[in-house]
């Protein structure tokens, strides 16, 4: 077998949800992200220069340097099912938000040296022609590989063997066994012991059906692979390069005045907001592939320079809301074990936790709304939506002064205080049901279906009421996110009648949306990372343009209080300040 570019590919394509990126530009090597440019769970990419490891027929000449995120156990083991013993080396420096990560060396003696764990693979393969269920590499923990193994036999009496992610750590960066392996297993183990030994393993044979087949580590000198800054080395220098030019958005509408990452660089970007002087935004950022390292954030409107966190030491996964009272105080919630509301003052720059609701399936989304006077916060727990009076600055304690709405549907609750305090929106986040309620009486007015009855699945993921405060506006998402899956639905809320049919069509595709300060306008965001203004109610399209650099959706939008500006974030971590066209 000759070891081939075709045949790297395809080894690679064996591997979950991994991006791959061939010859990347060397001059945009320092900056190059695989989260913006990929889609998957993980990568592999080589720089243009380290490319020239192949010859001109596909063949490998000398060693190839490259880079990885993902599973590193996942990765080794499917080399070594080609009988190939790589270099693969985890790094410790973080980056962007993989959780393993690191540098990987194919050489062309990678084909003529063995391992453990290539000949474990092959006493693997061996007992599965003789019947015997043999995984290598099962899943990420014990429970998971048997999991697997139940979906290959249910038969108790079969018999099986296998290790898992968690376990793979016994294996060094060359597949030599450093410390004791252990492989679980069920059936006849003497089978699989003697397997072992006449394999040449060392084996520690089980007493008992509850003990782990042990492999211990073996002397065997380590395979000689060039080490990764070696093989960096013996890249041809390439010629000197251009500095690599940024991508820029295209030209449109709305004119460009600052771009940059959100504070944990290619974390989503969750939600928006201007402070009232409009000189800085509070920004959140959602998990991805593993938590931000600060939830929530102020950054500086021009440069995106963080300054400060908020909370910084609430293990939280989510922020539920943002809020600004009249006064300038700050409003906003976050969920860790429970749904925790806290205000922020300005003045002497003081947090103050003021509420922990134990958290449940029904709670998870907590701050929704202030009203306009400032007055009252409306946060749904999972008994009803919490009306807490708003106290002077200091107060360490806002007083509960209702709890209307009723027990939410199954899905995640959502409230909405009208702007007058007069009225509650209670629902879910499934979108089953929408119910306007009297906060006086606790009497419900009328209730909305706005996924339909029966329900078929989905979700509403933004609700909001127009500048008005005349009609709900909801985006609605029947499936998962599609061009054509979401739209906005409107509902007077006088009576609860579904409202605007023109904007809920041109919104066809829309992933986040805001009100213009002036009511007259709603911009929307899209899939491919445009942003559409359109006149509200009617939808006719007054702008339109592609505003991030990366693919990727837009996932939060919002105006400063005069409407000048707006700011977009993007599921890759982009945020663009622009320039709102005037009215015509």
């Amino acid at each position: 077998m000759t070891i081939t570019k075709t045949l790297l590919k395809r080894i690679l394509r064996e591997v979950d949800g991994l991006d791959v990126f061939a010859a990347v530009d060397d001059a945009a090597l320092a900056e190059f992200s695989p989260r913006d440019e990929g889609e998957g769970y993980g990568f592999v990419y080589w720089s243009r220069a380290a490319d020239q490891a192949f010859d001109n027929k596909g063949a490998l000449i000398r060693s190839l340097p490259m880079w990885w995120g993902t599973s590193r156990a996942e990765l080794q083991t499917a080399f070594a099912r080609r009988k190939l013993v790589v270099r693969i080396d985890e790094s410790e420096a973080k980056r962007d938000d993989y959780a393993e990560h690191g540098t990987l060396v194919l050489s062309p003696r990678s084909e003529a040296a063995t391992s453990d764990l290539v000949k474990l693979i092959e006493v693997f393969a061996a007992l599965a022609k003789r019947k015997v269920i043999a995984l290598a590499c099962a899943g990420s923990t014990q429970s998971a590989g048997w999991e697997i193994v139940a979906e290959r036999e249910r038969d108790p009496e079969q018999t099986a063997v296998f290790w898992h992610e968690q376990s793979h750590d016994a294996f060094d960066a060359v597949g030599r066994l450093t410390s004791k392996l252990h492989l679980y297993w069920r059936g006849d183990a003497g089978r699989v012991c003697d397997a072992l030994v006449e394999a040449g393993f060392a084996v520690e044979r089980p007493k008992s059906e509850n003990q782990s087949i042990v492999v211990r580590p073996t002397k065997s000198p380590a395979p000689d692979i060039e080490r990764f800054a070696d093989a960096l080395a013996a890249n041809p220098v390439a010629a000197a390069a251009k500095p690599a030019r940024k991508p820029r958005a295209s030209a449109g509408p709305f004119a460009p005045l600052h771009r940059y990452r959100g504070p944990d660089r290619t974390k989503p970007i969750h939600r928006l907001r201007f402070d009232p002087s409009g000189t800085w935004l509070v920004v959140a950022q959602s998990p991805n592939y593993g938590g931000p390292d600060h939830l929530l954030s102020r950054v500086d409107v021009a440069t995106g320079e963080r300054q400060r966190t908020f909370a910084p030491e609430c293990d939280a996964w989510e922020c539920g809301g943002i809020d600004f009272l009249p006064d300038g105080r700050m409003v906003f919630s976050l969920q860790d074990q429970g749904v925790r509301v806290w205000v922020w003052e300005p003045d002497g720059d003081v947090e103050r936790e003021l509420m922990c609701e134990k958290y449940s399936h029904t709670s998870s989304v907590s701050l929704s709304s202030v009203d306009a006077a400032g007055t009252t916060v409306a946060v749904p727990t999972a008994t009803g939506v919490s009306l807490r009076t708003v106290a002077s600055p200091g107060a360490k304690e806002w007083s509960e002064r209702a709890r209307v709405g009723g027990p939410p549907t199954d899905t995640y609750s959502l409230a909405l205080l009208s702007p007058d305090g007069r009225h509650v929106l209670w629902g879910d986040f499934g979108g089953r049901e929408f119910r306007w309620v009297d906060v006086e009486s606790g009497r419900k007015l009328w209730k909305a279906h706005p996924l339909g009855v029966p329900w078929g699945g989905g979700a509403t993921d933004e609700v909001r009421f127009d500048p008005a405060g005349e009609h709900l506006v909801a985006l609605c998402r029947m499936s998962g996110w599609s061009a054509e899956a979401q739209s906005l639905r409107s509902y007077a809320l006088a009576t609860g009648k579904p409202a605007h049919a023109a904007l809920e069509k041109a919104s066809q595709g829309v992933t986040t949306f805001a009100f213009h300060p002036d009511g007259a306008r709603v911009a929307i965001g899209k899939l491919d990372g445009q942003v559409v203004l359109l006149a509200y109610p009617g939808g006719e399209v007054l702008a339109s343009q592609k505003v991030l650099d990366k693919t990727g959706r837009v996932t939060a939008i919002a105006f400063d209080p005069a409407g000048a500006r707006m700011v977009v974030g993007s599921e890759k971590g982009e945020i663009a300040v622009l320039a709102v066209p005037a009215r015509a």
